[in-house]
């Protein structure tokens, strides 16, 4: 069903995909669907329970500043196990712009928790040092978490043309040098 639900978020959005569509996708009538689930709107939930943070959240070992990147490393990994998962992610991410998405406040949700993430990587950078002393940690937190969303939307316009692992990789690699203090900044760990 996950699956089912993916593909067709990245052919048509989340609000073009029927219940239905999902179910027939998937192999299961349209009643299945709904006794298994409850509708349209519970198999989002699934899919951001048991998929969505599954792959994107959990523990990071290692310094603040590779905690602060860990985001980076988890989607440089889910490109290589699943574009298509990825690439639906992105989707829902960008279609949450609109005031009305029934995503809007899931993705506000993750984003934040994914921001606070990042916030706590920094300091305990910081701390230990891993991070320059020096560095503002809230224009530090807002380039690492936007960062890598121009890679996406350029990966979901242009597709492989621009390799997003490639290109989020660099970005990763100079955020470690922008902010890491000098026995960080070596970008191949």
């Amino acid at each position: 069903m996950v699956r089912a639900t993916a593909q067709l978020i990245t052919e048509k959005g989340w609000e073009a995909t029927t219940a239905a569509e999902i179910g027939r996708r998937a192999g299961y009538s349209r009643a299945m669907v709904h006794a298994r689930y409850g509708g349209k709107d519970a198999i989002l939930d699934v899919l951001f329970r048991s998929t969505y943070d599954a792959r994107f959240d959990g523990d990071v070992d290692g310094d603040g500043l590779h905690r602060a990147v860990a985001h980076f490393d988890r989607s440089i990994a889910l490109y290589a196990e699943d574009r298509e998962f990825l690439r639906a992610m992105f989707m829902l991410t960008f279609e949450a712009v609109k005031s009305a998405s029934p995503v809007r406040s899931r993705l506000q949700e993750w984003l934040s928790s994914s921001v606070e993430t990042v916030t706590t990587g920094i300091r305990a950078g910081i701390a230990d040092g891993s991070v320059r002393a020096d560095v503002d940690v809230e224009s530090a937190t807002i380039d690492i978490s936007t960062a890598g969303l121009g890679v996406a939307h350029q990966w979901m316009v242009f597709g492989d043309d621009h390799p997003f692992d490639d290109d989020l990789r660099a970005v990763r690699d100079r955020i470690i040098r922008d902010y890491g203090s000098s026995g960080t900044r070596r970008v191949d760990e």
